[in-house]
């Protein structure tokens, strides 16, 4: 008896170590679906994120989501970061939807395609506080459709500090 509740703690353990050490790494994760599968340009969709860490590097990562039917190759995304102290940073991203050939690049199931890119790497938060992110779709269009939702997610760098 004692011997099969020890090794049932064991297991647990093992499952629980397993499962907060992938969790740890994640500092911020959240997703904003798109009304209608659309995304104007005048729509900013902000993400507040407080930071404890001035130490330690980041990544910041964005999964878009768009069904089969977006009719673009590319999406541009300005992204600002506004800093507790009041200053910001601004970037401008080209997102490729498709390679040359017209295929996805990003993972297709059904009507749905999902797509990981890399905003930011190895980069440090300088002040304690809540960091704003602020990012509008940037397209001559104004309204982009068949756009589901974005997810923005910070982890701590999985390259050294």
């Amino acid at each position: 008896m004692f011997k099969n509740n020890f090794f049932k703690l064991i297991e647990l353990m093992l499952v629980m170590t397993f499962l907060s050490c992938n969790r740890e790494n994640i500092v911020f994760n959240e997703f904003r679906d798109l009304p209608n599968s659309n995304w104007s340009y005048l729509d900013t969709l902000n993400f507040d994120v407080l930071i404890a860490d001035t130490l330690n590097n980041f990544d910041v990562d964005l999964q878009l989501r768009t069904s089969t039917d977006y009719k673009w190759s590319n999406m541009y995304l300005y992204a600002e970061i506004d800093f507790p102290n009041g200053k910001s940073r601004a970037d401008t991203f080209q997102l490729f939807i498709t390679d040359k050939k017209g295929h996805w690049n990003g993972e297709k199931s059904g009507l749905l395609v999902n797509f990981q890119y890399s905003l930011y790497r190895k980069i440090k938060f300088p002040i304690n506080g809540k960091y704003r992110f602020k990012l509008n779709q940037a397209m001559r269009d104004t309204v982009l459709e068949n756009i589901l939702s974005l997810e923005l997610k910070i982890t701590n760098s999985k390259e050294y500090n």
